[in-house]
């Protein structure tokens, strides 16, 4: 998620709004290979060095990009209209994605970044589209990843419901990647603490 494209102030024809979607699309599905994260041993190979430098190294560009962005306002296609003058659904989600890997436990980062990354494209389809399959085929999905990443039944209904939630308010200040990430793991991490569920590694 650390990609912006600058594109010319040419304007915003049917052909570059189709193709700023599908980028966005795009982008969102390719979050999910950010789990290699987890391929990486805690020790950096006997370097030494925590694994967490990694998440830093991630972020700092992205917000170092985020900054120039406000700085020297370009058009960058794949940018929404409503983000030109707030923090950027990408910086949003860099920031949830460090969050996720450093503070919450491997067994419940995955079906959630994996819920955010292929559930939101398809909440936006739907609500383009075919809005009648809206709560019902995403609440379904992410409970589907949910139980395939390995949690109970309880806690996947727990996590599709909170998940689904926290992304339908608007709320511009904080962009639904965030939400429907961070949200859930904090449900999760609450649900795991109340019933003594063995979600810690």
């Amino acid at each position: 998620m650390i990609f912006f494209i600058i594109a010319e102030p040419d304007g915003c024809g049917v052909d570059e709004i189709a193709r700023a979607r599908l980028l966005r699309r795009g982008i969102h599905i390719s979050s999910a290979g950010l789990l290699s994260y987890y391929l990486l041993p805690p020790d950096m190979y006997g370097a030494g060095l925590p694994r967490e430098l990694v998440v830093l190294a991630f972020l700092v560009p992205v917000l170092a990009v985020e900054a120039y962005r406000w700085a020297r306002r370009p058009v960058i296609l794949g940018l929404r209209e409503n983000e030109t003058k707030r923090v950027s659904a990408v910086a949003w989600g860099a920031v949830g994605l460090a969050v996720a890997f450093v503070l919450f436990p491997q067994k419940i980062v995955v079906p959630c970044v994996l819920g955010m990354a292929f559930v939101d494209p398809l909440i936006g389809e739907l609500r383009a589209g075919w809005p009648r399959g809206y709560p019902y085929l995403p609440l379904a999905l992410y409970y589907l990843i949910c139980l395939l990443a390995g949690l109970g039944w309880a806690p996947s209904l727990v996590a599709s419901a909170v998940a689904l939630g926290a992304e339908a308010p608007k709320i511009p200040q904080i962009d639904d990647d965030f939400r429907m990430l961070v949200v859930p793991l904090v449900a999760l991490w609450l649900l795991a603490a109340a019933f003594g569920l063995a979600l810690w590694p």
